[in-house]
């Protein structure tokens, strides 16, 4: 983009009333509204020179059979304010401008009857601002009436097919996650079976604890075997190395927080199960005669007690039942704040950490070996290291990274660059993210966030919006760290610069986002800041396309300043992309896309023809490439 003199942003709508008072009276939005009411009746009626007629009578407030600039500016003002284009009234002047330039009026000053009937002539798609919604859904009903009574049979033939490929495209992007689970569920009921099976045939057991020993031996295996899987889904390095291998195309790694989830439901069901068997255990061993147990335990519980009571105190000061309470003590604190993870994400992150806890408790679970020997370190060891490693590493001084360069943006949007870590080096892709912790706003928070930095480059960026109390407080101290520039457009030397401040980053980590390269065509779809990895995706395609044929980037914001956080990005596409495999489109949602209001239809045609000719965005206010498309 190349940036043109700003819009004059303090001008106010006044200023554009006080010029065309004698119009106002009759331009209201109410008038424009049943101007166009008539213009739709009079379309049904009479056809559709007789509507254009209609509305340029209307539009013609001094009846001189032509439009001059007061009567235009009027109702194209009317109109911005009836879609909710905020803009300063030199962009409606420019507009008129264009208006008159597209039919040949510049020199005239004004658009006569027949300049009016050559714009609907030479783009008939206008002529929908004279349709009303109930005779588009009609038509359409009747079209598909009469297709029904002389295709009938075709169309359903069609539509089974159309059901038959939905259903196939469904299972074949979902049927990876249904097949795992599938084995999920099977080794949980092999685990289960196995366990209960082997004590079921202990008789010594059974005539201790009865048949609830299967119970609680068959849910003690399955809680070792989910232990175990809950905590491979949040190793996060591990799960990049692996994404980068075929294994990316059997296993579905995009789901791996979903199946997070649902083990740590199943662990909850274990230990219901396993904690009620026990229950009924210990019941069962406070009555129980001392031979029996004595033939099942041996001499590993000392001298057995003859009270009920006693007896339940010597089952918990076992290793087992010290741990066990502890367990059962972490699950209660921290998972009823996993139902508030949103709402109270900081509560649910600091009590989620008691399970850990409660893992390195399972480690110690069985180590007095009372039934056989203790395996539960075995199952959990290997995962809980490969999770605790990154973690025990990412708060060292390894993971501090030198600031470069700090940017504020419009929309309260920080650009951050860093020195890219060594350790990166090998491993960055596009599309991925990495964890930030500023020690002066927090020596407790990391926080995630997309890489905007494409693997070539030998630093990492982020771009991040003000969104919550930590960004908030990172965007306040970057912003006292960012260079200021006076009235001249010169920067202003700073004491304290951006070399003063200590930034930790823990990654690169991997996301959905990065599987581009095994597509021809790529679609890329961002909301707001959320567009971040598809600016990493987007700089890697430009310089690599590999075997990418298209690519589209469709990219919606509320505010028009937002389409100028990656503005060289956008140019360099357009430049750079000679063959034209790449289309960006952006979306303005703020403002509505009436297309039933007449005003609003030539307002867009003139923005659209003023950016056909020299690619100047009325809407932006400067030239640039991509029109903004709003709606």
């Amino acid at each position: 983009m190349v940036k043109k003199d700003e819009l004059a942003k303090g001008a106010s709508w006044e200023e554009m009333e006080h010029e065309n008072d004698d119009m106002q009276p009759h331009l209201s939005a109410m008038n424009l509204q049943s101007s166009v009411r008539s213009c739709m009746e009079e379309y049904k009626r009479d056809g559709k020179q007789a509507a254009i007629d209609r509305a340029f009578n209307e539009l013609d407030i001094k009846k001189n059979g032509q439009l001059d600039r007061s009567e235009i500016n009027a109702f194209m003002t009317q109109a911005a304010e009836l879609i909710g284009l905020k803009v300063a009234p030199t962009v409606i002047d420019d507009a008129v401008d264009a208006l008159m330039d597209d039919v040949g009026a510049s020199l005239t000053k004004y658009i006569s009857k027949d300049h009016f009937d050559d714009i609907f002539q030479r783009h008939p798609d206008l002529l929908k601002c004279f349709d009303d919604e109930a005779s588009v859904r009609l038509q359409k009903r009747e079209i598909s009436t009469r297709k029904m009574s002389t295709v009938e049979r075709q169309d359903n033939e069609q539509e089974n097919r159309e059901v038959w490929v939905h259903a196939h495209a469904k299972w074949k992007s979902g049927k990876l996650a249904l097949v795992w689970t599938f084995l999920y569920i099977t080794a949980n009921i092999v685990a289960f079976t196995y366990k209960g099976i082997k004590y079921a045939n202990r008789d010594e057991a059974t005539e201790v604890f009865g048949n609830c020993i299967v119970v609680a031996r068959g849910s003690a295996q399955c809680l070792n075997l989910n232990c175990c899987l809950i905590l491979l889904p949040i190793c996060r390095h591990f799960l990049t190395r692996l994404r980068a291998t075929k294994l990316r195309f059997f296993f579905p790694f995009d789901a791996v927080l979903e199946s997070h989830i649902y083990i740590g439901v199943a662990i909850l069901i274990f230990v219901v199960m396993h904690v009620s068997a026990h229950m009924c255990d210990f019941y069962r061993f406070a009555r129980a005669d001392e031979a029996d147990i004595l033939a099942l335990f041996g001499d590993k519980l000392g001298d057995i007690p003859d009270g009920i009571s006693e007896r339940w105190g010597l089952l918990l000061a076992t290793p087992a039942g010290i741990t066990g309470i502890i367990m059962v003590l972490c699950m209660l604190v921290a998972y009823p704040f996993t139902l508030w993870r949103h709402k109270h994400f900081n509560s649910f992150w600091f009590t989620h950490h008691l399970l850990i806890v409660m893992v390195i408790a399972l480690c110690f679970h069985g180590i007095g070996s009372l039934l056989e020997p203790f395996q539960s370190v075995y199952w959990v060891m290997v995962p809980l290291a490969l999770y605790l490693i990154p973690r025990f590493y990412r708060e060292t001084p390894l993971s501090k990274c030198k600031v470069m360069d700090i940017a504020i943006k419009e929309g309260n949007v920080v650009g951050l660059k860093l020195a890219r870590p060594k350790s990166w080096e090998k491993h960055i892709r596009a599309g991925m993210y990495g964890f930030i912790q500023v020690p002066k706003v927090s020596c407790l928070e990391w926080h995630p966030f997309t890489l905007t930095s494409a693997p070539c480059e030998d630093f990492i960026e982020f771009h991040f919006a003000r969104a919550g109390d930590w960004t908030g407080a990172v965007h306040d101290l970057l912003e006292d760290l960012a260079p200021k520039q006076d009235e001249e457009g010169k920067e202003i030397p700073k004491v304290d610069n951006s070399s003063s401040l200590v930034v930790k980053v823990e990654g690169p980590i991997g996301a959905s986002s990065q599987g581009f390269s095994d597509y021809e065509i790529v679609v890329l779809v961002g909301a707001g800041i959320g567009v971040t990895p598809m600016i990493s995706v987007l700089k890697q395609l430009l310089l690599t396309p590999g075997k990418m044929k298209r690519t589209f980037l469709y990219w919606t914001v509320r505010d028009r300043a937002s389409f100028e956080w990656f503005t060289c990005l956008m140019d360099d596409i357009f430049d750079s992309d000679q063959k034209h495999v790449m289309q960006v489109r952006h979306f303005l949602t703020s403002v509505k896309d009436d297309d039933r209001d007449i005003g609003a239809v030539l307002l867009h045609h003139a923005t659209r023809a003023k950016h056909r000719k020299t690619n100047f965005d009325l809407i932006l206010g400067q030239y640039n490439h991509h029109q903004v498309e709003v709606g």
